[in-house]
């Protein structure tokens, strides 16, 4: 990979976007690179958990402007923003849990990353923004749209038409950010987090992220509630569901 790397311990993938010359911006090459390194752990039952961060002083910056301002117009401009926000969205769908571990700036394209994840902890040193409006365009890869589903309407709004800048703990006052750490701390914090999730077995995980899938794609709640038990029932008795019953009743 020329864009990123990864590193797999104890259940956990973590990719490192690795563009710090112009602060891991997003280009066509890493797209491909982290679809491709997405597919490979969506394979890999020994991943339960993914966290995908920075190198440098950036998380994202948003969009390579090299490739992306020499688009002009909706002909040349759609193809580039669906490339990305397919992107986003087979993160936000991802079948397995994924952390954003924000370790510097997510402004731009770069919030819009960090929304895409189930998770967001932030160094102290990162900042956020939706800047997109002071720049005549709006949120072109989905991240106006999850962050509407996100936050309360009118604090979402009130992030996009504003396009203020964010401190890390203004962003977890917002509810974008679920924790904010020291920046040498930061990685410890998230490796705890992701360990408690890759503890738990697999086919849990997978089952309780395509709960949260069927909410995200609007589906009732009654017919929530049967797929839920369906699921389950589907996965009920397994040896070893059965092992672990009849160790609690053998220790009681």
């Amino acid at each position: 990979m020329e864009t990123l790397y990864i590193t797999k311990n104890e259940g956990i993938a973590t990719v490192t976007l690795n563009r710090p010359e112009v602060h891991n911006a997003i280009s066509v090459e890493l797209v491909d690179e982290l679809l491709a390194t997405l597919q490979e752990c969506a394979e890999d039952e020994s991943i339960k958990v993914l966290i995908i961060t920075g190198t440098g002083r950036s998380f994202v910056s948003g969009g390579d402007l090299n490739q992306f301002i020499a688009a002009r117009g909706y002909e040349q401009a759609h193809p580039l923003l669906s490339k990305v926000g397919a992107l986003l969205s087979t993160i936000d769908q991802y079948a397995k849990p994924v952390i954003a571990m924000v370790n510097g700036a997510a402004v731009g394209g770069g919030c819009e990353f960090a929304g895409a994840c189930h998770f967001r902890f932030a160094s102290e040193k990162a900042s956020f923004g939706f800047v997109q409006i002071s720049m005549h365009i709006t949120t072109g890869w989905g991240g106006g749209s999850r962050l509407l589903d996100t936050l309360p309407e009118s604090k979402a709004l009130a992030l996009l038409l504003t396009g203020e800048r964010l401190s890390a703990e203004e962003a977890k006052t917002y509810g974008f950010v679920d924790e904010v750490h020291s920046a040498d701390q930061l990685e410890e914090h998230v490796l705890r987090f992701a360990r408690k999730i890759a503890a738990q077995p697999l086919i849990g995980i997978v089952a309780y992220m395509r709960i949260l899938q069927w909410r995200r794609a609007g589906l009732p709640q009654s017919e929530r509630i049967a797929k839920e038990i369906e699921q389950c029932a589907g996965i009920w008795g397994s040896d070893a569901h059965v092992a672990v019953v009849e160790k609690f009743l053998t220790k009681r």
